[in-house]
């Protein structure tokens, strides 16, 4: 068993002084999402500012995308704050949020296509999102927002806030809201729209992110600094463990076992449920290089349980016996972004075979090269150091219909897609 060691007061000083330095060149992954889609694992987080989703593919996380927002009303790129996968009707979508703007994305295999983009007339900076239930959900220092995914409407909202840190809101169903603030667990009842319990638990700083697990039968598991601790809904301890003395701060489980896992800074312990006895843990300070510190965690199932770990430096892919599957680097924070959101144009939309039809567009990395997709012809493509492009392009020999004209970025995995009809 990798049991994590208590270390000295000492080590953990030289480890938290890397966790918190300033004049680091890199900034740090403490919180995101994962999600099990067709036996694959995926995984978002906005830490860096862009909107980073990668995909782990034989035991590596290789990067699908890494875009910034564009504020179209001030012309410059804009922070991503959240994400937030999402499975509907077979289809694997991703939602993030940037300031005044609701953004969701499809991603089919390995490519990801912008294709809503909300942004509210009413001055709503969106600083988190989630999903209660079947429905996405916007957090601002205003309250709570739950959005219908089909429609993209506003269906519901709740004024529940946390403005010291909207990243402890959260739920795992539909009913109960929770919120970790002020050294207490609130239960918020969407039913009666009130508090229903307040929960007392002992964090040394309670600004930090901690998140709360609910289970299928109702039951609420987290991690304060000191214990590990199982609740009903009412308030009621059921069962705690002693963990090492800093600091918790988040909880997940895959649901298709009886194991819970939560993450302390010093790395990811793994608890029976039922017994909140101990089944495993391992150490994630140096597990993929200097200045680990395990803070956000997700647990998802494909082929047996993967623990994702927002591990500082890293974003860490355990397995269900906590080794190690895969790491993903932080980078510098010089990136290459583009400049606007992915657009098509085209002179005309419909054509006979043999004719020829002009394709422009934008919103890809600069000087990128492209790859463009008319009816299965493949073309190479070029974008200049907008991130633009112009190409003319000839309507392939095929059976009249309608089709797609596909723009995809090699470096950058952006894609978008126009209509076009070819005509007798």
């Amino acid at each position: 068993m990798k049991k994590i060691a208590f270390l000295s007061f000492i080590v953990l000083l030289a480890v938290f002084a890397l966790v918190s330095q300033g004049q680091s060149k890199t900034k740090n992954y403490y919180s995101g999402d994962a999600i099990s889609f067709n036996n694959e694992v995926y995984v978002a987080s906005t830490n860096t500012g862009s909107l980073e989703v990668l995909k782990l593919e034989d035991k590596e996380l290789q990067t699908l995308v890494k875009v910034k927002a564009l504020d179209t009303r001030l012309g410059s790129r804009d922070n991503f704050y959240g994400a937030k996968f999402s499975e509907e009707d077979g289809q694997l979508f991703v939602y993030a949020v940037s300031g005044f703007n609701l953004y969701k994305y499809q991603i089919s295999g390995n490519q990801v296509q912008e294709i809503v983009k909300k942004t509210n007339s009413y001055w709503e900076w969106y600083t988190q999102i989630d999903k209660f239930g079947d429905n996405i959900v916007t957090i601002s220092d205003k309250g709570v927002k739950v959005w219908n995914t089909k429609l993209m409407d506003v269906v519901d909202a709740y004024s529940f806030t946390n403005k010291q840190n909207p990243y402890n809101i959260h739920a795992d169903n539909g009913l109960y809201i929770f919120n970790i603030q002020d050294n207490y667990l609130y239960v918020f009842n969407r039913e009666t729209r009130e508090v229903s319990a307040k929960i007392a638990l002992n964090y040394k700083n309670n600004t930090d992110n901690h998140r709360v697990y609910q289970d299928e039968s109702g039951f609420v598991y987290l991690a304060d600094d000191y214990y590990f601790k199982k609740f009903d809904l009412s308030g009621h301890l059921l069962g705690s463990f002693e963990h090492v003395d800093y600091q918790g701060y988040d909880v997940s489980a895959s649901g298709y076992n009886d194991y819970v896992y939560f993450s302390n800074g010093f790395g990811v312990v793994k608890l029976g449920k039922n017994t909140m006895k101990l089944a495993d843990s391992q150490e994630t300070l140096n597990l993929a290089g200097a200045r680990g510190w395990a803070m956000g965690l997700k647990a998802v199932y494909a082929k047996g349980d993967k623990v994702v770990v927002f591990n500082n430096s890293s974003i860490l892919v355990l397995d269900e016996n906590l080794n190690k599957l895969a790491d993903y680097q932080m980078t510098e924070d010089a990136e290459d972004a583009p400049a606007e959101n992915l657009y098509l144009n085209l002179d005309h939309n419909s054509g006979a075979a043999a004719a020829s039809v002009k394709l422009s567009g934008g919103g890809y990395l600069s000087n990128e090269n492209l790859k463009i997709y008319f009816a299965g012809i493949e073309t190479d493509g070029k974008a200049d150091s907008r991130g633009r492009f112009t190409q003319t392009l000839t309507v392939p020999d095929v059976k009249p219909e309608r089709v797609d004209i596909k723009v995809n970025g090699v470096a950058s995995k952006l894609t978008y897609s126009i209509d076009f009809r070819i005509a007798e």
